[in-house]
């Protein structure tokens, strides 16, 4: 039974060989049925009497047949061999048949049915209709003919006809159903095929997704410290040699993490897990914010900067904040990357949508490459594109959030010139705010201040637990919260934290998400468990920013999210947010000058102490108007809590 079923098996793919397309495969059942009916046609037209003639034509059906499966097989071009199947068999052939078989009294009428349906299974494009039509017109004519100027095999036996019309319809119906049955298992077998690739790219994504969140973690965690130890520097130090080099730092290290932001924006994209969030948001407020920053970085790069908002944009329109921000900052980074000299232009309009234009006097592209620029890694070949970092995934990115949007993209350059790209978003306006422009003035406003508020405070009678397994990251986190008098534990896992917990009030928590042992999701749900009566805000700093994790972190309990590598703004940012009652903002204003009573007083203060106050100074990156806030507060509480 096995070697049978072995048998089968190698006749099934010598008609269909694997890998064949599903047409070729129904050609070539199409061709082995036709050999298997003139061989059974050829002896039963012998033995019923219609001739030698009948014989042979059958006989070299049997050997066309055989040709053209060969020449299928070997060029895989079955549609040339299709017509001249119709041609030679399914004209020429037949119509031998047809006019020595009886014509219509006999039964070869039938193979003009199996002959139609064919052509028009196999066949496709224009050609399929044009041999169907000729086919059928054929066959007609055929019978008309046969009508007026009947052939000498017409006056064959009464019962002769009848046998042979039995056997021509038995013949072509089993052929028809033989056919169909095996089609249908090399279609089953395809979409088997199809399936299981499906299947296999579906988990080739998966993992290639997977790796990418790995890797993202694993690559913020250390950036994360350089980053944040680079900042630390820079704020404790009055050297401008040693504030370049670490600014020259971090600027690799931001390309770095840029990088890695694109690679993850582009496996979102491909997963189809970039979800849009339609709810208002604030047009003056997101884009002055992103002109205020773009226009340092123009500064740095000795460019101009400027920033046009047309009247007719509405205070407030409903769309995806998060994605405007992410297409405009990659349009205005290219725009800076690839300008040498000139100026950055960014307009903002409304005209029934909103319209972003981000101009550049830069190197421009060439034409050839305009029809490219969009594709993900396509950054042309000219030399200032290979001189210049990045990933070429920015402009890939931003057509697939416009896209996704409902958008359009439109990009002109001139070589040497410079280039406008002209993004425009269906966004509708907001109407109860627009309603009245006062209140929403002062929601800006206030909005805008309390962005600002978490830069320079103290917060002395803050205290804050910091929960994570990395030392470094631990450090940092100090480093950043030293400046604003904050009492700080530390603790290196969820276990710890809930002891420290059980004896210790906190007015904050920063957790880590991924520890040993026992995550940061985990530890929350503990604490919600064991401590009821805990209510500080507890936020969670991670490295995976992927698969909405931000969303479903939220969703578990904890009270805010910050990604690594977390700025030393941001958390403080987030500590004004959480805890204001604890904030005392610092003077932001003039920077006042240390006067000889100041020096006088403070050196006379800090000394029992042990604190120089030259140093102390220059610890405050050498800001006296800084340095004198701090003193007047360490005057007023370190007695008091130095004693305790």
């Amino acid at each position: 039974m096995g070697r049978t079923k072995q048998n089968v098996r190698k006749a099934a793919d010598l008609i269909v060989p694997p890998g064949s397309t599903i047409q070729v495969g129904a050609f070539n059942i199409l061709a082995v049925c036709g050999i298997i009916v003139s061989i059974f046609t050829a002896f039963y037209n012998l033995a019923v009497g219609f001739g030698i003639i009948s014989f042979i034509e059958c006989i070299s059906g049997v050997f066309i047949s055989l040709a053209l499966m060969w020449y299928t097989r070997r060029t895989g071009n079955y549609m040339r061999a299709m017509v001249l199947t119709v041609i030679v068999i399914f004209i020429g052939l037949f119509t031998f048949l047809f006019l020595s078989n009886g014509a219509y009294y006999g039964g070869v009428p039938f193979f003009f049915i199996f002959a139609t349906v064919f052509t028009a299974f196999l066949l496709n494009g224009p050609i399929m209709p044009v041999m169907l039509v000729f086919e059928l017109a054929w066959y007609a004519v055929l019978c008309i003919y046969s009508y007026y100027y009947p052939p000498s095999s017409a006056e064959m036996d009464a019962g002769v006809r009848v046998a042979d019309v039995i056997v021509c319809e038995t013949i072509v119906s089993i052929s028809l159903a033989i056919t169909m049955y095996f089609q249908i298992r090399v279609y089953r077998r395809k979409q088997k095929e199809l399936n299981d690739a499906i299947l296999a790219a579906e988990e080739a994504n998966k993992a290639k997704s997977d790796f990418l969140a790995k890797m993202s973690h694993d690559i913020r965690t250390p950036l994360n410290t350089i980053m944040a130890t680079n900042e630390l520097i820079v704020s404790n130090t009055s050297s401008a040699k040693i504030r370049e080099w670490v600014n020259d730092s971090n600027v690799s290290g931001r390309i770095l993490l840029s990088i890695i932001d694109d690679m993850l924006d582009m496996s979102r994209i491909e997963a189809g897990r970039m979800e849009l969030i339609d709810q208002p948001w604030d047009t003056r407020l997101l884009f002055d914010e992103i002109a205020r920053s773009w226009q340092m970085q123009a500064q740095k790069a000795d460019l101009s900067f400027l920033y046009e908002m047309d009247e007719s944009v509405p205070a407030f329109l409903i769309g995806d904040e998060d994605m405007i921000l992410k297409v405009t900052n990659n349009l205005l980074s290219n725009a800076v990357k690839y300008t040498k000299s000139g100026t950055i232009t960014l307009r903002v309009r409304y005209e029934n949508d909103l319209r972003i234009v981000v101009e550049d006097t830069g190197v421009g592209i060439a034409p050839e490459y305009l029809g490219t620029i969009f594709k993900p890694f396509e950054r042309g070949v000219q030399d200032i594109y290979r001189e210049t970092s990045g990933s070429g995934l920015g402009l890939a990115i931003v057509k697939e959030l416009v896209d996704a949007q409902g958008g359009t993209i439109d990009c002109t350059s001139t070589l040497g010139e410079g280039t406008v790209f002209t993004v425009t978003l269906p966004q509708k306006e907001f109407i109860a705010h627009r309603s009245d422009p006062e209140d929403a003035g002062e929601e800006s406003e206030s909005a805008a201040e309390h962005k600002q508020s978490g830069r320079q405070f103290v917060a002395p009678d803050a205290r804050i637990l910091v929960v994570d397994d990395n030392s470094f990251n631990r450090k940092v986190i100090e480093g950043f919260l030293e400046p604003a008098l904050i009492q700080i534990d530390d603790v290196e896992s969820g276990y710890e934290a809930l002891e420290m917990i059980d004896i210790k009030d906190y007015d904050l928590v920063l957790m880590d998400l991924r520890m040993p042992k026992m995550d940061g999701a985990e530890t929350l749900k503990r604490i919600q468990t064991e401590y009821p009566d805990f209510h500080a805000p507890v936020i969670v700093l991670t490295a995976d920013i992927m698969n909405d994790i931000e969303e479903k972190l939220l969703a578990c309990g904890f009270a805010g999210f910050l990604a690594k590598p977390v700025s030393s703004a941001k958390l403080l940012e987030t500590i004004a947010e959480f805890i204001p009652e604890k904030v005392i903002p610092l003077e932001t204003g003039s920077d006042p000058q240390l006067t000889l009573s100041d020096v006088e007083h403070y050196q006379d203060r800090l000394l029992p102490y042990g604190i120089n106050l030259k140093l102390a100074v220059e610890n405050n990156a050498g800001n006296s108007g800084e340095f004198l806030t701090r003193a007047m507060l360490f005057d007023e509480f370190a007695d008091e809590n130095i004693g305790k």
